[in-house]
């Protein structure tokens, strides 16, 4: 057995950005390739390492928790029943449903405000307020 053999070795692959992966290689790979580059030798995606997932957005994570409220709300349309005999999971179901809806709101309000959509509005209202103020005062403000 040689000594390089023996020990673990780097990724030899390039990334998209032209750096090398570094990423574990495979062992008995040749030429050294991680997981992510046995394959094809190409890199996934500019800028990522390799085996890091996806980048998620906040536009991404809003819809997947929109899915689940409505979801968890037509499951406990079709099952809040008189006859319901398990009242721990539907009160169970229903602080679910209200912390999703209150981390469902806070989402879609720091999007609005990531966007730059949120200051417009603020804008618009100052700039009435002044308008107002000045028509009132004979000033320009």
């Amino acid at each position: 057995m040689t000594q390089e053999a023996g020990r673990a070795r780097r990724c030899t692959a390039l990334r998209v950005n032209g750096k090398p992966c570094q990423g574990w290689a495979q062992r008995d790979s040749d030429p050294p390739r991680c997981v992510t580059h046995a394959g094809s030798g190409e890199a996934p995606s500019a800028g990522r390492e390799p085996g890091e997932a996806e980048p998620i957005s906040i536009a991404s994570i809003i819809a997947d928790l929109a899915s689940k409220q409505r979801a968890i709300s037509e499951y406990l349309d079709r099952h809040l029943t008189p006859e319901a005999t398990d009242l721990d999971e539907i009160a169970n179901l229903f602080a679910l449903h209200g912390l999703n809806a209150s981390r469902l709101g806070r989402l879609l309000r720091d999007q609005r405000a990531l966007s730059g959509a949120a200051s417009d509005g603020i804008a618009g209202a100052i700039a009435q307020a002044l308008d107002e103020l000045s028509t009132e005062l004979g000033a320009d403000l």
